[in-house]
């Protein structure tokens, strides 16, 4: 029984008759479908959201390392990392609160679109593997930039914007050498191993939500734990890569423990230059219209 026969028979299906790859090919369709609709929902959902809002403003939660806070003043350029799939990545009004502060406090930013690493999450999330999962992650971050590169444009008589994909750093033989030292670096250094895997736990639980909602097309925990851990090891080697090229700012709406650590010296074993990184972490406070009254909410979403 072919794709095409089963999709117009589905009420007098006899599913026992099919083998368990047709099975296999079915569900990972019906789950692609179910995982567009849902961003659709998200994008009509924050839409609605949004004519509620006054807006966000971010401001300076932290700095690592913590000595560097004071004089965070004397660097001229950052890189504002991207987290697709992220929450603060979806609404406009709180990407633009990130780059209001930047144009404040930085002459030039490179904007790190995290397209190539993004495959991961939807590895995890969906029933979409490899080269498809690959592509889509590339669109996304394409569509981002579509989207989303008005609101730099209104920013960049104060601060100067580029954008740069993973995808492209990735193909720089620094990157694969980065990602081999970081990939030995886990298997020999517990206390690195702990962190990555704690940071993967984080990363595993934004997916949870769908998880319930779709117990038919869970992965194997084992699998998901290796994503996860892939993911860390991809965006680390990526953030080596920028700080070599003399990008040693990042900046990002929300505490990621991982890339606080590093920077206060807690793994001296990682690449040389990811010693040098300077970890940003950005608070995001929205005020909601509630009748005549006004309610303030801080955002500081992880990964």
């Amino acid at each position: 029984m072919d794709e095409k026969t089963i999709m117009e028979n589905m009420e007098n299906i006899d599913w026992n008759q099919l083998s368990f790859e047709q099975l296999k090919l079915l569900q990972s369709k019906i789950s692609k479908a179910m995982y567009i609709k849902r961003q659709d929902l998200n994008l009509t959902n924050s839409t609605a959201k949004m004519t509620q809002t006054h807006g966000y403003k971010a401001s300076l939660a932290k700095v690592s390392p913590n000595r560097l806070r004071s004089s965070l003043s004397e660097y001229n350029k950052c890189v504002f990392a991207i987290s697709l799939g992220s929450k603060n990545f979806l609404f406009p009004n709180r990407i633009e609160a990130c780059i209001k502060w930047i144009s404040e406090n930085f002459q030039s930013c490179l904007v790190l679109v995290g397209d190539s690493v993004y495959r991961l999450t939807i590895e995890i999330r969906q029933e979409i593997k490899g080269d498809e999962a690959k592509l889509l992650a590339i669109r996304t971050g394409k569509e981002f930039v579509n989207k989303n590169n008005f609101l730099f444009e209104k920013y960049s008589q104060s601060c100067e914007f580029e954008f740069k994909m993973a995808s492209q750093i990735e193909k720089e033989s620094e990157f694969e050498i980065y990602y081999q030292q970081l990939q030995c670096l886990y298997q020999k250094d517990q206390s690195f191993q702990n962190m990555v895997n704690s940071f993967g736990q984080i990363y595993l639980n934004r997916g949870e939500q769908l998880e319930e909602e779709n117990k038919q097309i869970e992965d194997s925990l084992k699998e998901k734990r290796v994503l996860s851990t892939t993911y860390l090891l991809e965006e680390s080697a990526l953030f080596t890569c920028l700080v070599k090229q003399g990008w040693s700012v990042f900046v990002y709406p929300g505490s990621i423990r991982t890339f606080e650590e590093i920077p206060e010296g807690l793994h001296p074993q990682v690449p040389e230059p990811l010693k040098q990184m300077v970890w940003v972490t950005l608070r995001l406070k929205q005020s909601i219209k509630a009748g005549d009254s006004s309610v303030t909410e801080t955002k500081n979403n992880h990964y």
